[in-house]
């Protein structure tokens, strides 16, 4: 935060928090940022991007893969410098253009809960028919 050099951005680190609250506190940041060193695929970036929140996160697990192209979305280098300059952008991102098309993007990538439950029961069918 010393290297965004600003005295209008707040941290919140709400945790540990109820699952409920997680989207609460989603749709009310300007931006979430996920600095992990090691990730598989991360539930509050898929959460953070179905509210339509601009995100920043390391380059973990299949975040990159989670945010293709999409406007919004800013994946970093494990560099403060970059993270710093990502967060900039997403700030920037959300003055002007308020929430991102994360959801759309979850979406066409079958990871709404809708398409998940489908593959579950899919799963479970093909189980139980072997």
């Amino acid at each position: 935060m010393n290297l965004i050099k600003s005295d209008d951005i707040s941290i919140v680190a709400p945790y540990p928090v109820s699952h409920d609250q997680v989207v609460k506190y989603l749709n009310s940041v300007d931006a979430l940022v996920v600095p992990s060193l090691m990730e598989g695929s991360p539930n509050v970036v898929k959460e953070a991007m179905a509210c339509n929140c601009p995100v920043v996160a390391t380059n973990v697990g299949d975040v990159a893969w989670l945010f293709g192209d999409e406007p919004g979305h800013y994946l970093s280098s494990f560099k403060p410098s970059d993270v710093a300059k990502k967060i900039q952008l997403a700030l920037k991102f959300s003055i002007e253009y308020g929430r991102t098309n994360g959801r759309e993007k979850i979406i066409n990538l079958g990871l709404d809960s809708a398409s998940i439950a489908q593959r579950l029961i899919d799963i479970y069918r093909m189980v139980l028919q072997k």
